[in-house]
């Protein structure tokens, strides 16, 4: 052995070895798998949904808090990731946009697709500000574009369309997600006006899980929109003791009628939830 590492005291070598050791298997059990995993996550009142499958992900919304978000892309994105591929922005409003900003700051984003609503708020021309001064490539959302994730996984815009943009959350962006005989219905914020325009447009709804629109306010989430997703789950991205009183008693029974009492998940009391399948097999987990 060289004199020089004969002199090193053996517990200066046994330290970094156990961090190499620790990195090494932090790593190894980070790695995403092949599965599809869509996670609600919990960032109190607000939407985010985080989609991935390998080493790719889409953000859907950013909650209502900057330092929120952070924490919860921390807790599923290996840590060495720092690129979001695509990052969706439903609609401009508080709860959806603002940890966003956030991931704009400390992520690199390749690109954004958006409704092209505007907002006079402070955050959102931050949110502008940042997307034209990292240069990201901003698409405007049209009804039937396709985005594929990977073999087999596509995300299509059903809405919004122009005839509703007389209120913001009409004017949300409904997407399905479809893995093989999986499929996810993620509703933003629409309410019953647009879920009566979806209705007469004949748009294919059904969706093995469905994402509750608006926090399940009673302005959403009617009976015949309902029957027509005929989800066999659903999720319910909502704060608890929120001071709107979400999500509405009657919505919850509604919900529990159509698909059982333990396949309504709230992320104010199961936390992160997430979707996990092959396309075949659906697996859920809840907290974090």
């Amino acid at each position: 052995m060289p004199k020089l590492a004969r002199n090193i005291p053996l517990k200066w070598i046994i330290l970094p070895l156990a961090v190499v050791a620790i990195l090494v298997w932090t790593a190894a059990l980070t790695v995403p798998c092949d599965r599809l995993h869509i996670f609600i996550l919990d960032v109190g009142q607000g939407d985010a949904i985080l989609i991935q499958q390998g080493h790719q992900q889409i953000l859907i919304d950013g909650g209502p808090c900057a330092g929120t978000i952070s924490l919860r892309l921390g807790e599923k994105m290996p840590f060495w990731d720092r690129t979001i591929e695509l990052l969706i922005l439903t609609h401009p409003g508080a709860d959806h946009i603002t940890g966003l900003v956030e991931v704009l700051q400390r992520y690199r984003v390749e690109r954004i697709l958006t409704t092209g609503q505007s907002h006079d708020t402070a955050i959102y021309w931050e949110w502008r500000r940042l997307i034209d001064e990292r240069g990201v490539e901003h698409i405007i959302a049209q009804v039937g574009r396709q985005i594929t994730m990977g073999p087999g996984v596509q995300l299509e815009v059903l809405h919004p369309s122009n005839t509703l943009w007389g209120r913001q959350n009409n004017a949300s962006m409904v997407l399905r997600l479809t893995y093989d005989n999986f499929s996810l219905l993620l509703t933003a914020d629409i309410e019953r006006e647009a879920e009566a325009y979806l209705l007469a447009r004949d748009v294919k709804l059904r969706s093995t899980v469905l994402k509750v629109a608006h926090h399940g306010s009673n302005t959403s989430t009617t009976p015949e929109f309902l029957s027509e997703v005929e989800p066999m789950l659903a999720a319910i991205s909502v704060g608890a003791d929120n001071r709107f009183r979400h999500p509405h008693d009657e919505v919850v029974d509604r919900l529990r009628q159509a698909v059982g009492e333990d396949r309504l998940f709230l992320t104010s009391e199961d936390s992160t939830i997430a979707f996990i399948t092959d396309g075949e097999k659906l697996w859920v987990r809840v907290g974090r």
